[in-house]
């Protein structure tokens, strides 16, 4: 498949235009390598490159749809996908652990892609910047990068997830349906809780199995509808912070953020890599994302210094997919999309 048709391929697709429950129907199939020990799945044949998928933090990994009918899309413009189940991402609690996980992926590579020897691309999405900034600064086996939403600064963008502070001085919309799981990140360091934190844990993790994906959950009235069905299932002696932790009643802040000072983010700090990393490095982020603000990926391009790097800020995506923008405004983002296009070609 030549560049120009694989573009058509992935216009059809991800344009605004696109259906997002339609998918092109491709192969694929699983598989749990021995030696990395993550299962994998893998889409489609190599007839163009591999994408090797450093995922965002979600429970389902690639089985969540929004993940699944990307990596198909890639496949049916020609690409072998690989999307990997990285377990610290998948319990929504990720670690030093995962950048070794996925570097374990990166290198069972050629056994799945044996036909030729070439270096994989990785896409990375969400918080899954990490993996792949760690893995491109430690190897010289990876042809360019791909970074969609990512961030460079932990705690900032964890502030951000619970007030909708940018830390630039603009206030963003933020989405709420995220709240739990910085509560998850920080329960180790949050003082004087006397609630059995796992039962909290347990808890806030039914929550977001049942909103995430969902966009109309993001209405107050919707998500406090899920808390309060949710609640009664919880120990009652954690049920009060289970809502806090929700957004459903307040005080989360004044929990977290002295939790946040101090939490040790060295492991999820993806700035000591940046000055190592010298391939191709596209940077895409939605200009209204609302689950890591853009200006952390100015931050990124910043620190990326011996990188061939391309920034594409963008309104027609936003962190999970392509919007609806006004026929003015996609005639004024077509060219960004072509050019977010021709990197995933």
């Amino acid at each position: 498949m030549n560049g120009i048709r694989a573009v058509w391929r992935l216009a059809r697709w991800l344009g605004p235009w696109a259906a997002a429950t339609k998918a092109p129907p491709v192969p694929w199939r699983d598989d749990l390598d021995a030696v990395t020990g993550v299962r994998v799945r893998i889409y489609g044949s190599a007839d163009r490159e591999t994408f090797v998928i450093a995922p965002g933090l979600h429970y389902a990994g690639p089985d969540d749809p929004r993940l699944d009918r990307f990596c198909r899309v890639l496949a049916a413009a020609g690409h072998m996908v690989i999307a990997p189940f990285v377990p610290g991402y998948l319990r929504l609690v990720p670690g030093a652990d995962a950048i070794a996980d996925f570097g374990r992926v990166l290198d069972a590579v050629p056994r799945w892609e044996a036909r030729r020897a070439q270096r994989p691309v990785v896409f990375s999405i969400s918080f899954g910047s990490l993996l792949a900034l760690a893995c491109a600064a430690a190897r010289d086996d990876i042809a360019r990068l791909v970074v969609f939403g990512g961030y460079a600064d932990f705690h900032a963008t964890m502030r951000f997830c619970l007030s909708g502070d940018t830390g630039s001085g603009r206030v963003a919309p933020r989405d709420p349906l995220n709240q739990p799981v910085v509560m998850m990140n920080l329960l180790p360091h949050l003082t004087a809780v006397e609630a059995d934190r796992g039962e909290l844990a347990a808890g806030w993790r039914r929550y977001v199995e049942a909103t995430w994906g969902r966009p109309e959950m993001k209405e107050r009235a919707r998500f406090e509808a899920v808390a309060s069905e949710l609640a009664p299932g919880v120990a009652a002696s954690a049920r009060e912070l289970f809502l806090v932790g929700i957004g459903a009643t307040p005080g989360a802040e004044a929990l977290a953020y002295p939790a946040l000072e101090r939490f040790d983010a060295r492991a999820l700090d993806p700035r000591p890599y940046l000055r190592q990393i010298r391939c191709r490095v596209d940077l895409v982020h939605g200009a209204d994302d609302d689950v890591i603000p853009f200006e952390q990926t100015h931050a990124l391009g910043a620190g990326l210094v011996n990188a061939d790097v391309r920034t594409h800020l963008t309104g027609l995506y936003g962190h999970t997919g392509a919007s609806r923008p006004t026929l003015r405004a996609s005639v004024r983002e077509l060219a960004t999309m072509l050019r977010i296009l021709r990197a995933l070609s």
